[in-house]
């Protein structure tokens, strides 16, 4: 004989299949009513609960498991809620009570992996998704979950076979291409990643993540202009991309257009504030010549306020170092080919290893030749790009450091946020970049009295100024580059000027003096590096005429290989430094092919390390004292042709007798003054 409740939960699931959610809601409450313990009634009723009322669907799931506890789906379910409440362990055991019931369930195993991997658990959650493959082969999304974890955990070649496998199963799924774009391209291999972002992105168009992905892809390969219209799409089907604003930013920032750069980052921590984006926010301000040296220093200082000043410990940690030799860790982005390379591996070379002790902390993802280098001369090597701030600081206690250093400031691949939990009793920033890093944590910043005057920049740092005897940083001259020419204007009427620094340091004062120093020197012309843009080019070049200079006195060149860009030292005669964020290894290139550099001295490090390398080498006749000057120096020196050619041919030996280039010397004072804040003298 059938009950009456049957009857009405016929009537409820039959509504509940045609989408009355609203009807078969009622309805299986009228089960309940005549039936409190109806299974079935409880656990459909917490299906359509779930979404608007999971604490509710919890407890009608568990009622169903009470009264029916063989119920699969009722265990399964819970699980689901228990991962919308945000209680991963609750629902990782719901998920086991359905496998114990039906062990070959591979949505359970799916399911099981993703609420481990909402507790951080990604080896189990890796386990999880690999078996629900083996028990359902043709199961798509267990194989795109199975590449995101292993993606996440920096298994690239097993997460692209993944990625390949979900695309067998949906070749026409616009997911399956990005994922495995971004997984190529985090190997590296754009070549292979770019074609399955375009394809995603042509599947999908209004695919946000596709063209975002697409952007960093092709700004990886320089094809700046084209990441950017990917940004700005990604920006325009999603306005709250946080990420494309902030990529874009960074983009805008690279090729030179600070005032875009700083609206597109902004932007970006309107939506989400975030410290990485702060950090590229503060580098785009840095170049800008807008904000004074205080205004600078103020929003480093805010920019810690919000994220780093309450990571602070209570009490640092005390000197346990009894042995006499010094224990510095060294902590960078950029144990890799990059501009900072040459110091970085001049000071593991140099180090005297009876004095001191060398531990590197690198955080970055991928290496090179270069990072193989670094590894083989230090004395411990401790990768920390995949470790928590907390566990690399506790990693660097252990480590016992008397002096932990900075050596990007807020570049890329920075962990100020590491710093910032002091881990080591003394801690200071060196060279990576021109300003304060706003840390309280961060006690010095090492610099020099060019650079920093005694009693005259102080103020512009959270850091106490550590000044070395003679220079803040030296420059490893590079091999099998070209020998300095004769110089070019020796030969000919004309006069070129130059300047193959990053195209971001090129702000608006940068240029309205330079377009003075034309107008000035009848008959010359300006060399610039402007980077992967023709964007870039075009407005440059419109800045400059604007400023009364015509187009073909200036010479706009792209982002050069190695080589190439010594070579292209030589048909210059004089350069310029860039202000207020000046040239720095640059600086040192061109004095290495002979190219003396005129530069104006400002009232900030990033504005003076023009004056220290100048007058390290031997040449202070080269600072201005204001742009004005500049103006003025760059007319007489463009007369004074001959000892500008006696120049050329003896600035690579001044530079190799200078500070500039002496190591060992170098790493000598910087050792002592670290002794000196690890073991001060009463």
């Amino acid at each position: 004989m059938t009950e009456p409740s049957d009857d009405l939960f016929a009537q409820a699931v039959s509504r509940h299949q045609s989408g009355d959610a609203a009807g078969a809601e009622a309805l299986y409450r009228r089960v309940l009513e005549a039936s409190p313990r109806h299974a079935g009634a409880l656990s459909n009723l917490g299906v359509i609960l779930a979404r608007t009322n999971p604490q509710e669907a919890v407890q009608l799931y568990s009622a169903a498991i009470a009264a029916n506890p063989q119920q699969v789906d009722s265990h399964f379910n819970l699980g689901n809620a228990y991962r919308k409440l945000n209680r991963p362990q609750d629902a990782v055991n719901a998920y086991r009570a359905a496998l114990a019931i039906a062990p070959n369930n591979a949505r359970a195993y799916l399911n099981l992996g993703l609420a481990v991997s909402d507790a951080g658990d990604w080896a189990s959650a890796i386990d999880y998704f690999r078996r629900a493959v083996a028990i359902d082969p043709q199961f798509p999304d267990a194989y795109n979950l199975l590449g995101d974890a292993l993606f996440r955990t920096g298994h690239l070649d097993e997460a692209i076979a993944a990625f390949r496998d979900f695309i067998v199963q949906c070749p026409d799924e616009a997911r399956a291409h990005h994922n495995l774009g971004l997984a190529l391209a985090s190997q590296g291999d754009y070549d292979g990643a770019i074609p399955e972002l375009e394809l995603a992105a042509a599947l999908k168009p209004n695919y946000p993540d596709a063209h975002n992905s697409l952007g960093v892809a092709l700004e990886a390969v320089g094809r700046a202009d084209e990441a950017q219209e990917h940004y700005q799409k990604a920006t325009e089907l999603r306005p709250d991309y946080a990420d494309a604003w902030s990529n874009l930013g960074t983009s805008l920032t690279e090729q030179g257009r600070i005032p875009e750069a700083i609206a597109a980052l902004k932007k970006s921590l309107e939506i989400r504030p975030e410290p990485r984006t702060g950090d590229n926010l503060l580098l785009a301000y840095c170049y800008a010549s807008e904000l004074s040296p205080a205004e600078l220093r103020d929003e480093h200082v805010a920019w810690a306020a919000q994220y780093t000043d309450s990571l602070a410990p209570a009490e640092p940690p005390r000197f346990k170092n009894e042995t006499g030799r010094l224990k510095i860790g060294y902590v960078s982005g950029d144990f890799r080919t990059h501009t900072a390379a040459g110091l970085i591996e001049l000071l593991l070379a140099h180090h005297d290893r009876d004095r001191v002790h060398v531990t590197c902390y690198p955080n970055a993802a991928r290496s090179d030749e270069a990072t193989e280098r670094m590894r083989r001369l230090a004395d411990a090597w401790r990768p920390i790009c995949r470790l928590s701030d907390a566990t690399a600081s506790e990693m660097i206690r252990a480590d016992e450091i008397d002096v932990l250093i900075d050596l990007s400031g807020h570049t890329a691949g920075n962990r100020l946020s590491l710093f910032a939990r002091q881990p080591a009793p003394m801690q200071a920033t060196l060279f990576g970049y021109p300003a304060t890093t706003g840390v309280k944590s961060i006690g010095y910043r090492i610099t020099d009295a060019y650079a920093d005057p005694p009693g005259e920049t102080e103020s512009l740092c959270v850091e106490k100024l550590l000044r070395l005897p003679e220079i803040a940083w030296v420059y490893r001259p590079p091999e099998g580059v070209p020998t300095p020419n004769a110089l070019p204007a020796s030969s000919r009427r004309s006069f070129t000027f130059g300047c193959l620094n990053n195209p971001a340091k090129l702000s608006q004062a940068c240029l309205e003096a330079w377009a003075k120093v034309l107008r000035a020197v009848p008959r010359s012309r300006l060399v610039l590096l402007i980077g992967r843009s023709t964007g870039t080019a075009r407005i440059i070049t419109d800045r400059f005429t604007e400023l009364g200079v015509a187009s073909d006195r200036l010479e706009l060149v792209y982002r050069l290989p190695t080589l190439d860009y010594f070579e292209a030292h030589q048909p210059i005669d004089l350069a310029l430094d860039p202000f207020p964020f000046n040239g720095g290894v640059t600086t040192c290139d061109a004095l290495w092919m002979g190219v003396p550099v005129l530069t104006v001295a400002g009232s900030d490090y990033r504005s003076r390390q023009g004056v220290s390398l100048l007058n390290n080498v031997g040449l202070p006749e080269f600072v201005a004292d204001t742009p004005e000057k500049l103006v003025e120096l760059a007319a007489i020196w463009s007369e004074q042709r001959e000892g500008l050619a006696d120049l050329r041919s003896s600035l690579r030996e001044m530079m190799e007798a200078s500070p500039v280039t002496q190591a060992e010397a170098y790493v000598r004072n910087l050792e002592a003054a670290l002794e000196s804040l690890a073991h001060p003298t009463c």
